[in-house]
């Protein structure tokens, strides 16, 4: 049985997505995560403490990682609407147009920068990273680019 590899890599990059955020997580409550308070976690008394209880280098890493998980479900939408778009105009052209490339090609290059975003404390990487974001973007228009010339 094969598997429809453009369909299974939404929840693949939905995992990916949630990473940094268990990363924050382990940053914020030093690997330990029964200190982690739940109950409100986007609170502004929880950032606050967390703020106090980390060493500014943490914190700034927990900031890094909590913005790269924001920033991956922000973009979330145009992944899979590449990714829907394509099915349909494969089905509709009956033939291929890279709906499984572009696929493979966002989770690299996504992953690369979710790596990138946590990492980097520098200025010089941060802009690897605006331009990996860049890639990706392109990589969404083009696909539903494709899909929008085969669908008129």
């Amino acid at each position: 049985m094969a598997i429809n590899f453009p369909l299974i890599s939404i929840p693949l990059y939905y995992a990916l997505a949630v990473y940094p955020h268990g990363h924050a997580i382990s940053i914020s409550t030093k690997g330990d995560p029964a200190k982690h308070d739940n109950r409100n976690p986007k609170s502004t008394t929880l950032i606050e403490k967390t703020k106090q209880r980390l060493s500014p280098q943490d914190f700034a890493a927990y900031e890094r990682a909590e913005s790269c998980h924001r920033n991956a479900l922000e973009n979330m939408p145009l992944f899979v609407a590449g990714i829907f778009a394509g099915l349909l105009a494969e089905k509709e052209a009956g033939r291929d147009l890279g709906t499984s490339l572009f696929a493979a090609s966002w989770l690299v290059v996504r992953t690369l920068y979710t790596i990138n975003y946590i990492n980097t404390a520098s200025i010089k990487w941060s802009y690897a990273r605006s331009a990996l974001y860049f890639i990706g973007t392109f990589l969404c228009f083009g696909m539903i680019g494709r899909a929008a010339l085969v669908l008129a």
